[in-house]
């Protein structure tokens, strides 16, 4: 009775304590810091063509690409040769960044690819992704290639469930979000809204596995590096949040051509560079023909355009073992050639 006690105790300290803000586990140097973000390199240099990672701006930390010693996108990049990695660290929107539109956000992607000089090898994840894809179709001159993983580009090509949810809940129940954030869009709004898509594993089989395993110390410490950077939220820009919201998943604009930045239309058909698309078959946040689409939308030519399906959920295409090992690697190396 009483180790059955212990046992729960335990389980309830490790179900409630507040997670720890997480980190980037590789070394590196912040080379420029704004308000907004935090560029980090991660090697000395040497290639002509540097990689430049986005991460999602999606309610979670950047640390996303470069998680733990076995799962690190940036660690990938490094092993395989590649001896210039940067990655955008996104910082939380704060009161007073609430009008950042998304010309601000091409900006400051712009800013870092200034700041490293020269030609990027651009690399997209999920909602980066979209950031990446306007950035090419605006300053392709200034992209060696670009890489798309898990990112929305054709919002409305598969039913998936951020696609359902912009078409059931009217644009001013997402405009209301903001409003209760007082111009940001929350991240605990958005951390809500991802656990309700899987709400049986979040709400309950994530707690069932925990108290099956609360004495398995190599459980704990996944556990815990895990919770950290899910349950440690950032908050985002209303205005560019409520851009993306309607532009990008309701009207599906970025396909059609019908976004405009700088007076100048973001238009797909101006990426020209070589084109890496990486999608997950269990991806049920940014599906398949989301992601492998953009290669109808763009004037890259056929043989120059790569696409990789993984055996991988949405965030697994990110970190998990699988896609680091048997896609990533294939996408370097071929990365290499141009």
């Amino acid at each position: 009775m009483l180790e059955m006690y212990n046992k729960w105790m335990q389980f309830v300290f490790e179900a409630t304590r507040p997670p720890t803000p997480p980190t980037f586990v590789t070394e590196n140097e912040i080379v420029l810091e704004t308000d907004a973000f935090r560029l980090r390199r991660f090697s000395e240099g040497g290639d002509a063509n540097p990689v430049l990672i986005l991460p999602p701006q999606a309610g979670h930390h950047s640390g996303i690409c470069d998680f733990s010693d076995e799962n690190s996108l940036v660690g990938v990049f490094l092993k395989n040769g590649v001896k210039s990695v940067y990655a955008m660290d996104w910082k939380s929107a704060t009161y007073g960044r609430e009008g950042e539109s998304l010309e601000t956000l091409i900006n400051h992607t712009d800013r870092c690819i200034s700041h490293i000089g020269g030609k990027v090898n651009l690399v997209g994840l999920c909602q980066g992704g979209w950031q990446a894809a306007m950035y090419t179709a605006l300053f392709g001159y200034r992209v060696n290639s670009l890489v798309l993983a898990g990112a929305p580009i054709d919002a409305h090509a598969d039913p998936g469930k951020l696609k359902f949810a912009c078409d059931v809940l009217p644009y001013n129940y997402f405009q209301s979000l903001v409003m209760a954030g007082g111009g940001i869009y929350r991240g605990e709004f958005q951390l809500f809204s991802f656990k309700l898509m899987n709400s049986y594993d979040r709400f309950f089989g994530d707690y069932y596995k925990l108290y099956e395993n609360i004495e398995d110390p190599v459980f704990l410490e996944r556990h815990h590096r895990f919770r950290n950077w899910y349950e440690t939220v950032s908050h985002l820009p209303g205005a560019w949040y409520l851009q993306i919201v309607d532009q990008l998943f309701i009207k599906n604009n970025l396909i059609k051509g019908k976004i405009s930045l700088f007076n100048k239309k973001v238009d797909l058909r101006n990426i020209e560079c070589p084109l890496f698309l990486i999608a997950g078959t269990k991806d049920d946040i940014t599906t398949p023909g989301q992601v492998f689409n953009a290669g109808k939308y763009v004037s890259t030519p056929p043989e120059r355009i790569e696409r990789f399906l993984v055996d991988s959920g949405h965030i697994g295409l990110f970190m998990g073992k699988n896609s680091l090992r048997n896609a990533w690697p294939g996408v370097i190396e071929k990365m290499k050639t141009y």
